[in-house]
């Protein structure tokens, strides 16, 4: 470590800590802390400060579960309220033309995660490619997902999203300071990161904000409408022991460990009664949210930059993975949850589903269907619809690090995100015994391709309007596959999806 380089950004300036060749600003506050008056409203601006605001330590992570957000084995990021704060990473040399930029949304299901897991540090991919990478929190669960509004009329809806446009909003303002470009961002999550930066594609306020966009394992139909919200909020309401009289008194003054308690307890309980079913996301509220992504995109009522977009071959291969998929119940992984879903969303699609899978229901064939479902399903939907429009490039991530290989899980859902970031942290290193190389060949051809996107709009292969064309990335010299998901989106493309199931059947004993 060397200097610590300070900035003067606009409400004061602040010093991080320089890593070698790169420098790197942690926690630094893109809004004011959500607290008090502030808990259920659109993120405010920062009060300036005096003197040099240290930047050199990670603050807080949202309020989610415990386990929400580790630091290492017995190590966690402290969970609070005051969470709207961003974390800035820019080579050392700063002179020359301005870099790149990237902000990256983390995943989480819209209710767990932090910009501060090991797995995001951004120092290995700023330093390879000299890029301006962000990474920033947002308000989860119960204090950003749930649509309190009809119970207070100073209570907003999207709380999450609008935290997401203030970062981005910001990052226009201020990246200059650090090197960056901000006439070239890139939006990039994965995830429910990348489905909000699919979201934020059609986003009014997000007009103008960034020029390019990468979805990394998206679930981009996870919008709820406005009475599933009204449901999904009720619920909650009533697991903090309130009725719509008390409602607002409660959510001003409970602590808020038991409206994030509360909500995940929801959450739970409508995945068992759907599943599939993300009852904690964005609601279409007419106003910031006017409609749903997917047909705002297909419509072309979206904002028309290059757009790279993906998943991994094996997207659910944990949660159907032997005794696992006993107690991972809130997925389609045994033909009782297979059905469930079906008869509280669409049952007529039912038997076209089937049919594309004649080895049902085999475990393996249950482990498709479900990944499927949840991500590639609404995922071709969005490259279809994109398409249309503006240049849009698939990929199927298929590589898997050897310990997956080994005991048969595959190419699972969230392992690109250590490639992409050229993270070694230790899970990494003991998924990857044995074949370290390898796994080095693999990030640095992934990498590759994702930073010539950034730079150029495009990644080097041919984009999905061309015969429905994808990566297929199984080892450092990819291959194109045309029509890839063809046959998979001819079965399921009439489906209306587990979002959109309107009943709720009674919790129950599943027989298997």
């Amino acid at each position: 470590m060397g200097s610590a380089p300070e900035v003067a950004a606009e409400s004061g300036v602040v010093r991080g800590r320089r890593f070698g060749g790169v420098d790197l600003w942690r926690t630094v506050p893109y809004a004011a802390p959500p607290v008090g008056p502030r808990r259920f409203r659109a993120p405010q601006p920062v009060p300036p400060w005096t003197g040099v605001l240290d930047a050199t330590r990670f603050g807080y992570a949202a309020h989610s579960h415990r386990l929400s957000s580790p630091l290492g084995l017995l190590k966690r990021q402290v969970q609070h309220e005051d969470c709207l704060t961003l974390n800035v990473c820019a080579p050392a040399d700063r002179s020359g033309p301005s870099r790149p930029v990237l902000v990256f949304i983390h995943g989480g299901g819209y209710f767990e995660g932090t910009s501060a897991l090991p797995v995001h540090d951004p120092r290995a991919l700023v330093a390879k490619f000299g890029v301006v990478l962000v990474t920033i929190n947002y308000r989860l669960g119960g204090l950003g997902f749930v649509d309190f509004s009809r119970y207070a009329a100073d209570f907003e809806s999207n709380l999450g999203l609008r935290d997401q446009v203030a970062a981005l909003q910001w990052v226009r303002r201020n990246i200059a300071a650090f090197g960056g470009d901000p006439g070239n961002v890139t939006l990039w999550g994965q995830s429910a990161g990348g489905s909000a930066v699919l979201t934020h594609l059609m986003l009014p306020a997000s007009r103008g904000l960034f020029h390019r966009a990468i979805a990394q394992s998206p679930v981009p139909d996870a919008v709820r409408t406005p009475e599933q919200a009204a449901a999904t909020a009720r619920r909650c309401v009533e697991a903090l022991g309130a009725d719509a009289d008390t409602a607002a008194a409660t959510l001003r003054d409970a602590p808020a460990t038991a409206i994030t308690a509360a909500a995940i307890r929801v959450m739970l309980a409508a995945a068992r009664e759907v599943p599939c079913q993300m009852s904690l996301a964005p609601v279409i509220d007419g106003d910031f949210l006017p409609e749903d992504p997917t047909t705002a995109i297909t419509e072309g009522r979206a904002e028309r930059v290059p757009l790279l977009i993906g998943s991994m071959r094996n997207e659910l291969g944990h949660a159907g993975w032997g005794p696992v998929r006993q107690f991972i119940d809130i997925v389609p992984t045994t033909a009782a949850r297979v059905d469930r879903m079906f008869a509280a969303t669409d049952p007529a699609a039912r038997a076209q589903v089937l049919a594309h899978y004649p080895d049902y229901p085999s475990r393996a064939a249950l482990t498709r269907l479900a990944g499927d479902c949840f991500f590639v399903r609404p995922m071709v939907a969005v490259a279809e619809g994109h398409a249309r429009h503006a240049p849009t490039y698939l990929y199927r991530l298929d590589y898997a690090p050897f310990l997956l290989r080994l005991i048969g899980m595959g190419a699972i859902h969230a392992t690109d995100v250590p490639l992409v970031f050229g993270s070694e942290i230790p899970a990494v290193q003991l998924l990857t015994l044995g074949e370290r190389g390898r796994y080095r060949s693999m990030s640095d051809s992934v990498q590759q391709r994702w930073i010539e996107f950034v730079r150029t709009g495009t990644p080097g292969w041919p984009s999905y309007s061309d015969d429905g064309a994808a990566l297929v990335i199984d080892g450092p010299h990819p291959h194109v596959v045309p029509g890839l998901h063809r046959s998979m989106w001819a079965a399921w493309r009439d489906y209306a999806g587990p979002q959109r199931g309107q009943s709720f059947p009674a919790a129950h004993q599943e027989g298997q």
